[in-house]
């Protein structure tokens, strides 16, 4: 039985290689058709590629070219473009809107939509993602107002300006997935989504960047151009219609590449590399001609492990800082591409960073190559070797070491670096060897956790220097237990609370005196528990060839370029400014007029935060109903916004069954709260008597009328038979009529008489008038319709 399963073991082993091997040479077929004038093949990476899919650890080369990003920003010139984004705005100082292109869509012709972003900010709260997970800490919500606009919401208690502008970017080169792909994967993959899923077939891949994946193998991978890509009727086609990565073993294996012309441009440290066009003439250049060649970018720091005893012990981190030869890793084996970074993080060769520096501070705890004082500092510890076997123990015994310094294989300046720090530990009875393994295995250890001491970088400068480089280091919210990963910073694990209030502080502060002062107590922290120790300013490597393409930004044609030359998607506008040899190159017209500077973006901030508020809170009782303020709704009571100080009016909508409440004008006032309460009145049931009851009345009305109107006729028979009687005498008063007595009575029996005719008159009419006004009563009574 068992003979069985090994036999049927080696036949699947014997079909996966199969497989593997029919791939594999599919992959070298396609490679061979793709014409290598079409290509840019660029090296920088190391290893194999560990997979396409955005949210591991670690990806492979070119894969963020492939989604896009909000916008692309330069740290060297501190610019953004728009490039899913058409425009951002400041709607409040806890609020950033973005608006998407409308033209954008996925490389399927699903549009992108402001879900996407909010889908993909969203797996960032769900999952430990390096590039995307810390902005939650300042981060309260991410909202989709329409399908082409998102809001990035933070609140008081997480407001940092920094981390907000930072999202303009995406999150430290963050991109956008598409939602209609990822989002079904997720419920499929759950966890492994963000540690297993390589995403490497290039069939199945969804972006929407100008360039897709074509063909792999361990050492070369193709992306191919997006003709169709949604962008090119804003920004245009890039000229290569290929663009490559090559893998070397080392440094020397790459610069031999170079030199014979395998790759166009690269990533590397290459030793001497003037030496390329001074001494041997090759079409090759840096960004500089002379000293210094390469940008300086970001600080290189020695990482000791800090959940690691003794390591933890401060007394053994100080004497490591004074054993190190700071001027010669530079000038030996960094061939002077840099200087020697301050004892802070904080790049002192900036003067906008340098006057962040507490030079007291520095003169107090700073530390400098001294061997003699390292061992000094072991000693007053009591630190010492207690067995003569040239290793110090601690007072309770343990050795210091065996330890390992660590950085990447092929890493050749680094891996010198690591030589020379390590033999001076030895040197003062610190047991330290180095260790160079693959670049993936030493990454995995360092999110991890699981080193003893490394060098590595920081977060980069930036906008937000030296801000992010005190997070990167200290916060303790970007780390947690040995063994899990952490990627996005922090990685010696260092815990100190009074960190937090402290960073958080920094965001929020405008007033540099106040500033400086915050930054003073963080260096008062960094010097006194060295959770790192700033060796020097790594260059951003950056090397190109003119043979086959040209346009490369340099000194003299600056173009477009940040620092960390091939981190896409930042560095996607470089590719547009290429050209074929004997072409002439141009700048896309919208590489100059799209840029916005990082002082405009804050400068509009500064509007909103000047602009006077008040808080205005509407209320309705004892129902809840929409209301409009300013003709505008606000939705259903109770609402609570923030608004600019002024009048407003506020209206009520009407509910069935209630009186609205009239219309209020209310002034808001800066800094305060105004209260607005609209109470409902209830409509009260009118009731109506008994049909039964009504007739009775009618019946009683309609009797009292029969009398009345009896007594009316005879009221006017009474009348008549007066007027006969006056009519008579009046005739037989006219032929007395001699003296003035009589004329007078005749006079006062006419005007009786008028009177008498008058009443006979009006008197039929007016009774009418007022049986018709009785019964119109009654009638609308019994017709109005009841509630």
């Amino acid at each position: 039985m068992k003979t069985c399963k090994m036999k049927s073991g080696l036949a699947l082993l014997a079909i996966l290689l199969f497989l593997l091997s029919i791939a594999s040479y599919s992959s070298i077929n396609v490679a061979q058709q793709i014409p290598r004038e079409e290509t840019l093949i660029i090296s920088d990476a190391w290893g194999p590629p560990p997979g396409w899919n955005p949210l591991l650890p670690s990806t492979a080369w070119g894969t963020f070219m492939m989604y896009p990003s909000l916008f692309f920003y330069s740290t060297r010139d501190d610019v953004w473009i728009p490039y899913l984004a058409e425009g951002y705005r400041w709607i409040d100082k806890y609020t950033l809107e973005v608006k998407i292109r409308p033209e954008a869509k996925w490389w399927d012709g699903t549009p992108i939509t402001a879900d996407d972003v909010v889908f993909t900010f969203e797996l960032g709260k769900k999952y430990v993602i390096g590039w995307l997970s810390p902005v939650w800490d300042y981060l309260e919500k991410v909202v989709a107002v329409d399908s082409k606009t998102v809001r990035f919401i933070t609140s008081e208690e997480k407001l940092n300006y920094f981390q907000l502008v930072g999202l303009l970017h995406g999150s430290n080169s963050g991109i956008i997935l598409p939602k209609h792909r990822w989002e079904p994967l997720e419920k499929t993959l759950g966890m492994k989504i963000v540690t297993e899923f390589r995403d490497d077939d290039p069939a199945k891949i969804i972006g929407g960047g100008p360039y897709r994946l074509l063909t792999w193998s361990e050492d070369i991978w193709y992306y191919e151009r997006v003709d169709n890509w949604w962008g090119k009727d804003i920004f245009g086609l890039p000229r290569p219609k290929y663009i490559a990565h090559k893998v070397f073993r080392d440094n020397v294996a790459a610069a031999l590449g170079f030199e014979e012309g395998v790759m166009d441009a690269a990533g590397h440290f290459f030793a001497a590399i003037y030496d390329m066009w001074k001494v041997k003439g090759l079409p090759v250049r840096t960004y500089y001609a002379n000293p210094p060649y390469y940008i300086g970018s970001g600080i290189v720091n020695l990482y000791i492990n800090y959940a690691k005893y003794p390591l933890t012990v401060v007394a053994i981190r100080k004497a490591i800082a004074y054993a190190i030869p700071y001027d010669e890793l530079v000038s030996k084996a960094y061939f002077n591409y840099s200087v020697r970074a301050a004892p802070v993080p904080i790049i002192h060769t900036i003067p906008a960073y340098a006057k962040w520096i507490d030079e007291e501070l520095v003169k107090k705890y700073g530390f400098e190559y001294n061997l003699a004082e390292a061992k000094r500092i072991l000693d007053e510890a009591g630190i010492i070797d207690r067995n003569g076997d040239g290793i110090r123990e601690m007072p309770d015994g343990t050795k210091l070491g065996p330890f390992t310094i660590s950085v990447p294989y092929g890493w050749t300046d680094w891996m010198m670096m690591c030589d020379m720090i390590a033999t001076n530990l030895q040197s003062i009875g610190i047991d330290c060897t180095t260790y160079f393994p693959d670049f993936s295995v030493w990454w995995d250890r360092l999110i991890k956790g699981q080193f003893d001491l490394v060098i590595s970088w920081d977060g980069g400068m930036g906008f937000d220097h030296p801000w992010n480089a005190f997070r990167w280091i200290m916060d303790p919210r970007l780390t947690g237990p040995v063994g899990e990963d952490y990627p996005a910073g922090n990685w010696e694990r260092y815990i100190n609370w009074e960190v937090i209030s402290l960073i958080d502080a920094a965001a929020k502060e405008t007033d540099p005196v106040k500033l400086k002062g915050i930054y003073s107590k963080l260096q008062e922290i960094f010097l006194k528990d060295i959770p790192a120790i700033p060796l020097f300013y790594g260059a951003a490597w950056y090397e190109f060839r003119t043979d086959r393409w040209v346009g490369w930004p340099c000194e003299e044609d600056p173009r477009w370029l940040s620092p960390y030359p091939w981190n896409y998607p930042d560095n996607l506008p470089v590719i547009f400014c290429l050209a074929k040899a004997g072409e002439t190159p141009t700048v896309p017209s919208w590489i100059y007029n799209l840029r916005i500077p990082t002082t405009k973006i804050f400068e509009d901030l500064a509007a909103v935060l000047a602009i006077k508020k008040g808080i205005l809170t509407i209320d309705t009782t004892p129902v809840k109903a929409e209301v409009i303020v300013n003709g505008e709704s606000w939705g259903i009571a109770p609402v609570v916004k923030e608004v600019v100080v002024g009048r407003y009016l506020i209206e009520f909508k009407p509910i069935e069954g209630y009186i609205a409440p009239s219309p209020e004008i209310v002034e808001v006032k800066e800094g305060v709260i105004t209260t607005v309460i609209g109470t409902y009145t209830p409509i009260t049931p009118v009731t109506i008597p008994e049909i039964e009851e009504i007739l009775d009345r009618l019946e009683t009305i309609s009797a009292k009328l029969t009398t009345l109107s009896d007594d009316v006729k005879a009221l006017s028979k009474s009348i008549g038979d007066l007027k006969t009687a006056i009519a008579t005498l009046s005739d037989k008063v006219a032929g007395l009529a001699t003296s003035t007595d009589i004329a007078g009575l005749r006079a006062d029996i006419s005007a009786l008489r008028g009177d008498l005719v008058a009443i006979s008159t009006i008197s039929y009419a007016v009774i009418a008038v007022v049986v018709i006004t009785l019964v119109v009563s009654i009638v609308s009574l019994l017709r109005k319709p009841s509630r």
